[in-house]
């Protein structure tokens, strides 16, 4: 007679309360969430776009900025809400995330994305004003030369593009966008490595080293 193996074993990955070897993946996993008319409205859009050329697929807000602080529409959850309740032994951990580094995230992350529209605005702002003052000279050679209007016109729109362009370099948008993506994925990770004990967090206090870590990183420093 062969034996029944047990399957209750402690950390098995039957046993929803204990993080098995899969937990953590799965925690950090997308969440599953039922389509709702808004998923479904997203996605058609989104396909949609696919087909679009490249400056109309991600054209720039040209006008208002949604505030950082403010929840946005497309925000999706790094970790899944019932995670909570279904890692009973990560709940602690999990909470660290939900109540104290998640709007941290957050607001790095959405200064990362206006300043990144920012940044195309500006260069879909160059492009048109370069393919204006092209239709003028193209106008004016057509015209045989000599109107007076179309080349005042082009001169200063020639000169509001290259004090535009030095404007543009001086504020330096696409340089911040980088610095705020990369600290706020550099939260992102440091909060991985604590939810797995790993490097840093494999002694001591983890969540007060994770606290100093952020306030590091958010600062400017690097973790």
């Amino acid at each position: 007679m062969t034996e029944e193996r047990s399957t209750t074993d402690t950390g098995s990955e039957g046993d929803p309360a204990s993080p098995g070897p899969t937990a953590i993946g799965d925690l950090l996993g997308s969440p599953q969430r039922q389509p709702d008319r808004q998923e479904k409205k997203r996605k058609k859009k989104k396909e949609r776009r696919r087909h679009w050329p490249a400056l109309l697929k991600r054209f720039p807000r040209l006008f208002r900025q949604p505030p950082e602080d403010e929840p946005w529409p497309d925000d999706r959850p790094l970790v899944p809400p019932e995670s909570l309740t279904k890692y009973r032994t990560l709940e602690a951990d999990i909470s660290v995330w939900t109540t104290q580094l998640e709007p941290r995230f957050r607001k790095l992350d959405h200064r990362a994305q206006n300043l990144q529209n920012q940044f195309w605005r500006q260069r879909v702002i160059l492009i048109a004003g370069g393919l204006l003052a092209t239709s003028l000279a193209t106008i004016q050679a057509a015209l045989g030369g000599g109107n007076v209007y179309l080349a005042a016109s082009q001169a200063v729109l020639t000169g509001l593009l290259a004090g535009l362009t030095v404007l543009i370099r001086s504020r330096r948008a696409q340089q911040g966008y980088l610095s705020a993506r990369l600290r706020a994925e550099q939260i992102k990770s440091e909060f991985f490595l604590f939810l797995a004990r790993a490097g840093n967090y494999a002694e001591g206090d983890p969540a007060t080293r994770l606290e100093q870590e952020v306030d590091n990183i958010e600062a400017g420093g690097l973790p």
